[in-house]
């Protein structure tokens, strides 16, 4: 094997001003709360960070103690001089040097791969006017201390030539390594560099082999993680449902598509047998789809509430009832997975259950009726019940 990810002389290493590094759309960790958008302002990605990266506590370590050269983030240019080649240089200290003169020209822009909530955070810490925008100028640290915002202004960078190239330490890093991604933020990583392998030209299955290298997974799960977020982005374009719940809970994605019951449902077909470069859910299905993200996760865009209140009857009753016609339409009706679980044994199972409760119930009462002698209130109930056993008995007869 002649190629492989580490390949290579060292990548340039520069201190980059702050004013020409822009946060990166399709970060995964970002992407996990912009719903995949890619038409994002920077000033939309740093309130995304903002709000959910905790840049407050980073922004205080960078006021009382500038920036560690130590930690330099890994950027690729956005956009080069016409004609410039990375591959025209085989020493790194040349190609580094050339680089600084489009960086003094002002002829070249980078985009933060790795490190976009370090870059976030000294954006705001450098900018009163964008922490205005932002709405955090009253509670954002900030200093006047001009050394420390000279350190800050520029910053130590590893330079890559292209995202690509990035991907595999990302993987190592984030997957397989230390310092993990959440489940989405995975899913993310995996569905582009599966979709950029496809693109190349590659067979799915040998995209989905790719990837399992670059992390060292020997099993299904980066399969399943891919057919995970395809699932996402297909509730995402195609139907009218909200999908934030699915990524604050997008584990239980795999565990639905995980579900024969539930895979029949929806028209799907397995692991095993699923072709990748099309669509998971076809359109005639799309409706049970939503239907069975609607009991799991809710849908605040219709105002619907999740009929699931543990995630394991997923499997124990929902991929049940989903293909029993009468036990559907009564969790439609009543929006009561349990209830509709009971009607999956037949409806005089359904009945037996009902009545054994029901007896059970009465027996209990009686251990306290003889302190509550002459009650009209409970001789009315009573009497109700008489005469629902009496209209029970006669449909019996």
């Amino acid at each position: 094997m002649t190629d492989f990810a580490g390949k290579g002389n060292r990548k340039p290493q520069l201190d980059i001003p702050i004013g020409i590094i822009d946060l990166d759309p399709l970060n995964p960790r970002i992407v996990s709360y912009t719903n995949g958008r890619k038409d994002l302002s920077q000033l939309d990605l740093i309130s995304v960070l903002y709000e959910y990266f905790d840049t407050q506590t980073v922004a205080m370590s960078l006021v009382a103690n500038g920036y560690f050269d130590e930690e330099p983030i890994i950027i690729v240019p956005s956009s080069l001089p016409e004609g410039f080649s990375f591959e025209k240089f085989d020493n790194p200290d040349e190609l580094a040097n050339e680089l600084k003169k489009f960086i003094v020209k002002g002829s070249i822009r980078f985009t933060a791969i790795e490190g976009n909530r370090r870059v976030s955070t000294i954006k705001l810490l450098l900018d009163k006017g964008l922490r205005d925008k932002v709405g955090v100028e009253k509670s954002y640290p900030a200093t006047d201390n001009e050394y420390i915002l000279e350190d800050i202004r520029t910053i130590p960078c590893i330079i890559y030539s292209k995202r690509e190239d990035v991907s595999t330490y990302l993987g190592v890093r984030h997957i397989a390594g230390l310092l993990k991604w959440e489940a989405f933020a995975k899913a993310a990583y995996i569905n582009e560099t599966i979709e950029n392998e496809i693109q190349k030209g590659s067979d799915d299955n040998d995209a989905v082999k790719i990837v399992q290298e670059i992390v060292g997974d020997r099993s299904d799960s980066i399969k399943k993680q891919y057919v995970a977020y395809k699932l996402f982005l297909e509730a995402r374009d195609d139907l009218d449902f909200d999908v934030a719940p699915l990524i604050n809970n997008f584990s239980l994605i795999t565990v639905l598509y995980n579900s024969p019951g539930i895979r029949e449902y929806m028209g799907v077909d397995s692991y095993s047998k699923i072709n990748l470069k099309e669509r998971i859910v076809e359109s005639n299905k799309l409706e049970h789809f939503e239907n069975v993200l609607t009991w799991i996760f809710g849908n605040s865009k219709k105002g619907e509430r999740p009929v699931l209140t543990d995630s394991r009857n997923i499997t124990n009753m929902l991929s049940y009832v989903v293909n029993n016609e009468s036990a559907r339409n009564y969790l439609i009706k009543y929006k009561d997975l349990e209830g509709a679980f009971e009607h999956t044994n037949g409806e005089k199972e359904f009945l037996s259950k009902n009545l054994s409760k029901a007896a059970r119930t009465i027996q209990t009462s009686l251990q306290f009726a003889y302190k509550y002698k002459g009650d009209q209130d409970l001789q009315k109930q009573v009497q109700d019940l008489e005469e629902l056993l009496i209209a029970l008995k006669s449909n019996l007869s």
